[in-house]
């Protein structure tokens, strides 16, 4: 690569729709983009232009081996992401196919990871760089393509690849541009958890996948936050995942989850810009720990008075789907001022409409 183009990369500001590369990816996230559009008003987001890599079949196996060549890898790995970019929403057949040369090609995950163990280490002596985050968002978003192919996915969780990317995500610093590498991280995570595999689901419950999303609420930025909140429901949605959450040897776990969740619409009551998609995140969260007895006495617990006395009155009535769900939660934990109620048997189960 000429040294004036790596002076560019360098130089240039890190500049992207950053929902596109990580919420856009992960189901039910149209209501987060409605939301973003009805509070800020929507920006056109910049296409990538790689119509060449399209035209010739074997130019995108051709820039995979590149990723061999040191001295080729940036720009191979820059090339490959925005063509999985580019093909993502058109071509969707192409966009798996690829992450399916990328993962059984020779050595290319060896290289991904080593990629990442740089990134690590740079990150440890405190000498991050918009390049060094550059390159390392578009390894992640090869990941991302990786994690949502049927047939890598398992393979990806099992050669352990994906644990190496919490130390990125659970990062503490004050360098903004790290806050893009953080939701790119999570969405690898947060696409892996949604396919509600059961093998992937108790993998994240093993290596504290929860425990590192609540983390994310107290240290992220606002789409930090969402991706790691669709995390957190992808787990509750499946019953082995709320069953896991809900039993009596997490109880330190659930009433963590639940006093998490309290601090977060406690901070939205008095934050003067409001996000009303982490407020209908936590919300959605209560309603469906409410599906298990001991969940529904933690959220009891634990529940904000903000939701109890009507604090968000004005932003539900904007907001209709966030006025049912408060609604619907208000109807489970009994919806009194005083709400204490009496506490369920923790082995009774509810099914939500």
């Amino acid at each position: 690569m000429a040294e004036q183009e790596l002076r560019e990369i360098e130089d240039s500001p890190l500049e992207e729709n950053w929902e596109e590369r990580t919420l856009s990816l992960l189901h039910d996230s149209k209501i987060d983009n409605d939301f973003s559009t009805a509070k800020v008003g929507k920006r056109g987001s910049r296409k990538h232009s790689v119509k060449w890599m399209m035209k010739r079949p074997m130019a995108l196996p051709r820039v995979i081996l590149e990723l061999q060549d040191e001295h080729l890898r940036e720009s191979a790995l820059r090339c490959i992401s925005n063509f999985l970019l580019e093909k993502r929403d058109v071509d969707p057949e192409n966009y798996l196919r690829t992450g399916h040369m990328l993962y059984f090609s020779c050595s290319t995950m060896t290289l991904l990871l080593q990629e990442v163990q740089t990134f690590l280490r740079l990150m440890a002596d405190d000498f991050l760089t918009i390049r060094s985050c550059k390159r390392l968002i578009n390894v992640l978003t090869l990941f991302q393509c990786i994690a949502a192919n049927d047939e890598t996915r398992l393979k990806f969780v099992e050669s352990s690849i994906p644990n190496f990317l919490m130390p990125l995500i659970l990062f503490k610093t004050s360098v903004e541009l790290f806050e893009n590498v953080r939701a790119v991280a999570l969405s690898v995570l947060g696409i892996l958890c949604q396919a509600g595999e059961s093998e992937i689901v108790h993998w994240a419950l093993r290596n504290n996948v929860v425990e590192m999303s609540q983390a994310v609420l107290e240290i992220g930025n606002e789409l930090s936050k969402v991706v790691g909140m669709h995390i957190i429901e992808s787990i509750l949605k499946d019953s082995t995942g709320i069953s896991c959450i809900c039993s009596s040897s997490n109880t330190c776990l659930l009433y963590r989850l639940t006093r998490t969740l309290d601090h977060l619409i406690s901070l939205l009551a008095f934050d003067p810009e409001f996000s009303p998609r982490l407020l209908f995140h936590a919300v959605r969260c209560c309603v469906l720990l409410c599906s298990r007895a001991r969940g529904l006495n933690a959220v009891r617990k634990n529940l904000s008075r903000h939701l109890l006395c009507g604090t968000f009155e004005n932003e539900t009535e904007k907001f209709p789907i966030i006025k049912s769900l408060v609604e619907q939660l208000l109807l489970f934990v009994g919806g009194t001022e005083d709400h204490r109620l009496l506490s369920l048997p923790d082995d009774t189960v509810f099914h939500q409409p």
